[in-house]
């Protein structure tokens, strides 16, 4: 029984993560974002955010061919980033930053998740990112320490969206990547 468990696991269908470039992709990720966040963020304008501008935005496809995840993953430019007031240590170092946002899942799956930590490490890594900056909320602060060992840049940013709490600017050091985050997406 155990053999055959292994077996279904590296049969296990891949999570192909894409990148949304043409206007009908970008339209169907909005209207997830969209009915994703109007009860957490209920005050987020999803219609008109500048950063997408300036930004990768990564989506999936279920097995009917909709739209059910999507992260952004946006670079400073044009437009700053939403934490850019936290963010002088690094400006002062001439660190290159991303932040990752807009990051939502229809379909829970450990795999989609893992799949989606993998490919922002790996997208960092390559464009020669220093760390990847995201708001959180306070309750997901302590497992992000204890998997990727992100820094907490300020614990109460006093921004809500609407939402029932004020999130916290967290970064994450790619050469600060803890050996767990590595098992964790491998498992």
């Amino acid at each position: 029984m155990h053999k055959n468990k292994a077996i279904v696991r590296k049969h296990r269908r891949s999570v192909e993560i894409q990148l949304a470039v043409t206007a009908n992709e970008r339209k169907e990720v909005i209207e997830l974002r969209k009915r994703q966040y109007a009860s957490v963020y209920p005050s987020m304008d999803l219609d008109n955010d500048v950063l997408d501008e300036q930004a990768l935005t990564l989506y999936t496809r279920n097995a009917s061919g909709v739209v059910d995840s999507t992260a952004r993953l946006s670079f400073e430019g044009k437009y700053p980033l939403p934490e850019h007031e936290f963010l002088h240590e690094y400006h002062d170092q001439g660190k290159r930053l991303m932040e990752w946002g807009r990051f939502a899942i229809v379909r829970h799956e450990r795999r989609v998740l893992k799949a989606y930590y993998r490919a922002v490490y790996n997208l960092a890594n390559s464009l020669g990112v220093h760390a990847v900056i995201m708001a959180m909320k306070p309750r997901n602060i302590s497992l992000h320490q204890a998997l990727l060992g992100i820094r907490i840049l300020e614990s109460d940013t006093g921004e809500t969206y609407g939402g029932q709490c004020s999130l916290a600017c967290v970064s994450w050091e790619l050469q600060s990547t803890r050996p767990e985050f590595f098992r964790w997406i491998e498992e």
